[in-house]
């Protein structure tokens, strides 16, 4: 009898702990929790995943804890490069602070997206988001204001708009200095030096990294430091201090080896071959370039690789060493394919993501709706039991009339119970056709039609599985239906390539937008038409297409940029190519040079099928093309007017011609003369 009472007792026990609320963690006890978090991230970030993982899994906290502990997770996924667990996990923030009412901590959304995407080298989408976090973080921290200043600053530096981002790292070096936060203001002042790089303000700029060194040596920030050095090499050899910048480069590379600074090996081996290349040591520069391993590709310094693989790319093609350039070229175009796909999976990842949480909350909303039915139903029930009973005492000791008035009453009532349940059948129709539509749309805003197509065939693939699995456990299966198994998979198949080879089609020619022009090479001396035709005649076969280049002018001489003006004239071969000569394997490219005061017009035209009249003002608008469904999306020209009017300094135009397309470049003597910084 006894044990059975404590049986009984132990039960009762249990239920009243499994009935009873958690407590969330007290707010002192989750600050500690915080501390905790960041001494393990600084000890390493992945260390510091982990720990928030297992938080996660195991800990009781309530929304805003759980915001919180979330935003940690995306942050340190974010350094340890998992960039696509990244946008899924910030993706379940954003819907996690939705439900909120700490809508301020929506700036760890539009914060960490962001920092992804300036990862991935999506300059403008990240300066979208650090924009967003702005009017979020003035709602809640002073330092975090200037922290998202000094984000965009960032970003705008990628975009080489260097008087605005060197305004901007001014300002916030001059608040860190007056904080007394010295890491902050080293960091500050390498990327104010930067800025006045780009700005090309080299005495100023080096000023500046002569005032960090000391502070850098003065605290031991040794990473800072090795990047001062690299840095200030760079102004020496824009200065022609030649000498001197390969010492400071000796010098960096040493403390680098010494210190094992791995975030800075890649910058020092590029800007001491650059050097190497100045002072006309092109084996020795390349002999540098070679101790990197660029089929090692590392998504953190994507930007340094492709610059190294350009570079070497460049040397051997001076040396007419073709086939090692071919090499680099290859490796280049792997390394921006290794780019692409990968912002395309964290894209993709984003997308899904979305999807995932708008068919969670349809779930959500369809079992709170259901809810809602029931509790509807319980009081008609409710209502009719109160009706029939009514009726029931009028049957009692009523008559005959009024037994037959209650019949032809609740013959009513059936009849309006019956629409009553028609015209709610037809709502809840209504709500469902409603968050169709609303999920679809929000769909359709993420996706594109690849990546349905992609689904689809998927989708076709698993049918032709089933059917075949059918017919084999039916005994059914011949040759006959497995020949058609495999033909209709591979078409299916087919249909899955060609949409992941549109979609990474679609990427590259976006990021054509976004090309990363090396600016920081000192202009040079242009010798036309010479340089034309060095440059051109190798296109001579191209695209499948044989080319005669027919190239006469004044023997001019211009200062500019000429692996910029190079890519131009590429650019307007390939447009010649694609849709000039669409009909015709073989075709005749005249340029012509003219030299007048001031500037240089070059006249490049072909003999193709021509522009339209109709169509000549819109030719360099971005996104215009005349064959939209042959994979084009229409920013070719485009890039090549932006080329020419922002980074030549110049003019470009289309001009009306009885045969074939004719195109005028018009570029200044001296393009260091023409002022560029309100570009």
């Amino acid at each position: 009898m006894k044990a059975r009472l404590v049986k009984l007792f132990g039960f009762i026990l249990l239920i009243l702990l499994i009935s009873t609320p958690s407590k969330a963690m007290p707010i002192k006890e989750f600050e500690k929790l915080r501390t905790s978090i960041r001494q393990s991230y600084a000890s390493s970030p992945q260390e510091g995943l982990e720990f928030v993982n297992a938080l996660i899994e195991t800990t009781e906290l309530t929304l805003e804890q759980k915001i919180i502990v979330t935003n940690y997770k995306a942050w340190f996924l974010l350094e340890t490069d998992k960039l696509e667990q990244a946008m899924e996990t910030i993706v379940k923030y954003m819907n996690m602070v939705s439900q909120s009412n700490e809508k301020d901590l929506m700036y760890g959304y539009f914060n960490i997206s962001g920092g992804i995407y300036a990862r991935l080298g999506l300059y403008e989408e990240a300066l979208a988001y650090y924009r967003d976090a702005m009017p979020f973080a003035q709602s809640r921290d002073e330092r975090l204001v200037y922290q998202t200043e000094n984000n965009i600053a960032l970003v705008k530096l990628r975009l080489n708009r260097y008087k605005e981002a060197a305004e901007s790292f001014k300002y916030y070096r001059d608040y860190a200095h007056s904080n007394n936060q010295t890491l902050n203001e080293s960091f500050a002042s390498n990327h104010l030096a930067l800025a006045l790089i780009g700005l090309k303000q080299y005495s100023e700029a080096l000023k500046v990294i002569n005032e960090a060194i000391g502070l850098q040596i003065q605290q031991n920030y040794t990473t800072h430091l090795a990047a001062s050095l690299v840095l200030k090499a760079k102004v020496l050899r824009f200065q022609g201090l030649l000498s001197e910048s390969e010492k400071v480069l000796i010098e960096a590379s040493t403390l680098i080896e010494d210190k094992q600074i791995e975030s800075e090996q890649l910058n020092i081996i590029l800007c001491l071959a650059e050097t190497y290349e100045a002072q006309g040591h092109t084996d020795k520069a390349l002999k540098t370039l070679a101790s990197v391993d660029t089929h090692s590709v590392s998504h953190a310094n994507f930007e340094d690789l492709l610059s190294i693989t350009k570079l070497t790319a460049e040397l051997y093609e001076q040396q007419k060493n073709y086939a090692n350039a071919l090499t680099a070229y290859k490796q280049y175009s792997y390394i921006n394919e290794a780019i692409l796909t990968r912002q395309a999976k964290v894209n993709l990842a984003k997308a899904l993501a979305e999807a995932d949480v708008a068919a969670k909350e349809v779930r959500i909303s369809n079992l709170t709706r259901a809810e809602q039915i029931k509790a509807t139903k319980a009081n008609a029930f409710k209502d009719l039991t109160i009706v029939v009973s009514i009726c029931l005492v009028v049957i009692l000791f009523g008559s005959f009339i009024a037994i037959n008035s209650i019949d032809k009453q609740k013959q009513k009532l059936a009849k309006a119970l019956e629409q009553l349940k028609d015209t709610q059948d037809h709502l809840i129709e209504i709500e469902k056709i409603a968050s169709l539509t609303a999920l679809v749309s929000g769909m359709a805003h993420q996706l594109n039609t690849p990546i349905g197509t992609i689904v689809t065939a998927s989708s076709l693939i698993d049918d032709y599985m089933e059917g075949l699995e059918e017919k084999f456990k039916a005994r059914e299966l011949s040759s006959k239906h497995f020949h058609k198994f495999i033909t209709d998979t591979n078409s299916a198949k087919e249909l899955v390539i060609s949409s992941i080879n549109r979609l990474a089609g679609i990427v590259e020619e976006f990021k054509a937008l976004n090309v990363s022009i090396h600016l920081d090479k000192p202009m040079s001396i242009i010798q036309l038409p010479g340089f034309l035709s060095h440059r051109l005649h190798p296109l001579s076969k191209y695209l499948g297409k044989q080319i005669e280049f027919k190239i006469h002018g004044d023997e001019a001489v211009i200062t500019s940029y000429p692996t910029i003006l190079s890519d131009v004239l590429k650019t307007l071969v390939i447009n010649s190519c694609e849709h000039g000569f669409v009909n015709s394997d073989k075709g005749v490219v005249e340029v012509s040079v003219k030299a007048y005061t001031h500037v240089v017009e070059i006249t490049f035209q072909d003999n193709g099928i021509g522009i339209s009249d109709e169509i000549l003002h819109e030719i360099f608008t971005p996104f215009y093309t005349t064959n939209l469904g042959g994979n084009h999306l229409g920013l070719g020209l485009n890039v090549v007017f932006n080329a020419v009017k922002y980074n030549l300094r110049g003019k470009i135009g289309a001009e009306s011609c009885k045969h074939g397309a004719r195109f005028v470049i018009s570029l200044p003597i001296d393009a260091r003369l023409v002022d560029d910084t309100s570009y």
